[in-house]
């Protein structure tokens, strides 16, 4: 009891005062906290005009704040200021009594002996030990009821009865989820903490939630499942598998892939009736065949393309040998964009349309054909 009594009288005074951290009075709303003291690291919270925050030390330009579970985070030293903060006696009796008694509590096994311990810290207020220390700021009723309080949440004594036969074991490691492997008994899980990033089964996330292994997601009351990840401005993107084996992925809110049952890929097509579809009708067929989108219904603006210019280009094309940079050993037989003439220039001139090509080559082939007609026809002639 002597050594209870000797915590409390230590422990007590140090909780009456706490430095806290809060935002200077230009902040109107709130300032950031971040992972690391540098403006650019992530935003791990933010502690709103008018609240306070738990001070840990400061460096230059940052102060370092306590956030839930183990991990800090800072708060620029331009934006916030650190204060001594007194709180409630009750608020402090409370945190002392809870460390005092998890602290005896956690050196022993049997419940017996949970039980003496708090008795004696009991006995410890009963004799006006905490009344002292306080200055009468805190009846001995009071402290009693904050001690059964914390007795009955205390971890390592919340399952324990007066009748049960053994007290609940629980042993971890820092920063892991407990998992019962029995009624009275746990351990570490697979789920890893460390206050600002989650590992399943791994203990060094490098995001918000990182897996080691394989993800399932299964609905069982709905003919669709999916993952929706959402930004802050609400655009949201998606994977979502329904009920005919379709598997659509969305972005800006709009579905923009498709792929079926059978394979076939849609690019903005709900029901790709192609291997690939796209929205304006262009497709791959079954035989690996590119098929242009060419129907009268989707142009405008249509004209005749004329001899001369269809000559004239024809006549400025310069064909060449060449092989892609990221395909070595394979030889190709075309144009360069950037060559060719303007007739026959896609956009920028970093690609080309084999159908503009196709039709320049026609026009021309057409023209000749009629000339060689007239040429057959004045030779019969004579």
């Amino acid at each position: 009891m002597n050594k209870l009594k000797s915590l409390l009288i230590i422990l007590l005074p140090i909780g009456c005062l706490a430095d806290v951290v809060v935002p200077i009075d230009s902040v109107e709303n709130s300032v950031n906290i971040r992972l690391s003291p540098d403006a650019s690291s992530d935003v791990v919270g933010k502690l709103d005009q008018g609240s306070t925050i738990e001070w840990l030390a400061s460096e230059e330009g940052w102060h370092e704040v306590q956030l839930e579970g183990d991990s800090s985070g800072y708060i620029s030293a331009d934006w916030s200021r650190v204060v001594v903060e007194e709180p409630a006696a009750e608020e402090v009796v409370e945190d002392v009594v809870e460390e005092v008694i998890v602290a005896e509590v956690e050196e022993v096994e049997d419940v017996e002996e949970v039980e003496e311990v708090i008795e004696e810290v009991e006995e410890v207020i009963k004799e006006g030990v905490v009344e002292e220390v306080i200055d009468e700021v805190v009846e001995v009723e009071v402290v009693e009821e904050i001690v059964e309080e914390v007795v009955v949440e205390a971890p390592v004594v919340a399952a324990v009865e007066k009748n049960d036969k053994e007290a609940m074991v629980l042993k971890g490691s820092k920063n892991f989820l407990v998992r019962f492997r029995d009624t009275n008994a746990g351990g570490n899980s697979q789920i890893y903490d460390d206050g600002n990033r989650i590992g399943i089964g791994t203990t060094s996330p490098q995001q918000r939630l990182e897996v080691n292994g394989s993800i399932q997601i299964h609905e069982q009351n709905s003919s669709v499942a999916g993952l929706m990840i959402t930004q802050s401005s609400g655009d949201t993107g998606y994977i979502m598998h329904n009920r005919a084996s379709t598997l659509t992925i969305g972005a800006g809110s709009q579905d923009r892939i498709t792929i079926d049952r059978d394979g076939n890929v849609g690019i903005a097509v709900a029901r790709p009736e192609h291997p690939l579809e796209m929205a304006s009708g262009a497709h791959v067929t079954q035989g690996g065949v590119w098929t242009n989108s060419s129907s009268r219904a989707k142009k405008e603006n249509i004209t005749a393309l004329e001899v001369d210019a269809a000559t004239s280009a024809l006549m400025a094309l310069e064909p060449v040998i060449f092989n892609y940079r990221e395909e070595l050993g394979e030889d190709y037989v075309g144009f360069i964009a950037e060559d060719v003439p303007d007739l026959v220039a896609v956009g920028d001139r970093d690609a080309l349309s084999t159908m503009d090509i196709v039709a320049v080559l026609t026009r021309v082939v057409q023209e000749q054909q009629i000339k060689i007609k007239e040429l057959e026809s004045r030779l019969d002639a004579m």
